[in-house]
């Protein structure tokens, strides 16, 4: 009876990690979506508001000692978290401006693999080829979305640079999280309001401030933040930090596809034989680098 009841502890664990893992995908996802109707909101001032919802959402979800949990904490973690956060966050939106969403999409969630590599170098680890072999894929996808009969105009090489940074952000995010002595718990709220703060200085001091008068626009802002910023990161940092580290580098690499279907679905993108493609590629890359960790689990 005790070896069943510990059977099904791990089982519901597990089951709980899927169900985490899978909503972040979810929510991330639909994040490219998202920007497209808050379009007119430039992309430090919507971090700031994502990131401002999200404080709020996540400090619902953590009734704690908030005072004791954001002293406990490094002067580091108060440097890295938020940078990687904005980082993260305002590339990416900058880049849904300039190139096509779904290819800087693709681009930005080649970030997993990164993540993967980074992971096995500091565990000292050798790296799965399938991790390496998946990041050709990931980047060969972008080439196949966008065609072979004309060159990306500048433009699009802009949106392609900040879709690659926003993906470099999240993966020193992601090894600070999965590596840090302490789990953010209680602070997370804080270090989303200090990134919100970051955001909205840089705005007002590069741009100037350009509040939206579009119902719609400051909706999707806030969804963004409650959603793929609040829920889907903290669902993440639990992910990262009890799921498998063979495995969970790889889920996200679902987020293109479900990014494109979002897009497609809402009349945003056309379904073209190219983005099914690269998205196919994408889901390669996916399928490939798991087994392969799975693989290096059984032996």
């Amino acid at each position: 009876m005790r070896v069943e009841k510990v059977g099904s502890i791990v089982a519901s664990g597990r089951l709980r990690l899927v169900v985490l893992a899978g909503s972040v995908v979810f929510l991330w996802g639909i994040s490219s979506l998202l920007r497209e109707i808050a379009a007119r909101i430039p992309a430090l001032e919507l971090t700031a508001i994502a990131l401002a919802a999200a404080a709020c959402c996540s400090a619902c979800f953590r009734p704690t000692d908030r005072k004791r949990a954001i002293v406990s904490h490094r002067w580091y973690a108060w440097l890295i978290v938020p940078l990687g956060l904005v980082g993260g966050a305002a590339f990416y939106f900058a880049g849904l401006e300039y190139a096509p969403p779904e290819q800087v999409v693709v681009i930005t969630y080649t970030w997993p693999l990164l993540f993967a590599l980074a992971s096995d170098l500091l565990a000292r680890r050798r790296p799965a080829p399938a991790t390496l072999v998946g990041l050709f894929l990931g980047l060969a996808g972008v080439a196949v979305m966008h065609g072979v009969d004309e060159a990306p105009a500048a433009s699009d090489w802009l949106g392609y640079v900040f879709g690659l940074a926003s993906g470099i952000c999240w993966v020193v995010y992601s090894v600070f999280v999965q590596r840090y002595s302490k789990p953010l718990g209680g602070a997370y709220p804080a270090f989303l309001a200090v990134g919100a703060l970051v955001a909205i200085a840089g705005q007002a001091l590069t741009s100037g401030l350009v509040w939206p008068s579009a119902a719609t626009a400051i909706t999707a802002a806030i969804v963004l933040g409650v959603g793929p910023y609040g829920l889907g990161f903290l669902a993440w940092s639990y992910v990262i930090r009890n799921g498998n580290p063979r495995i969970v580098p790889v889920l996200p690499y679902a987020v293109p596809v479900v990014a494109a279907v979002a897009l497609v679905l809402c009349g945003q993108t056309a379904p073209t034989p190219q983005l099914a493609l690269g998205c196919g590629m994408v889901f390669v890359a996916c399928a490939s680098a798991a087994l392969a960790g799975q693989r290096a689990i059984g032996t």
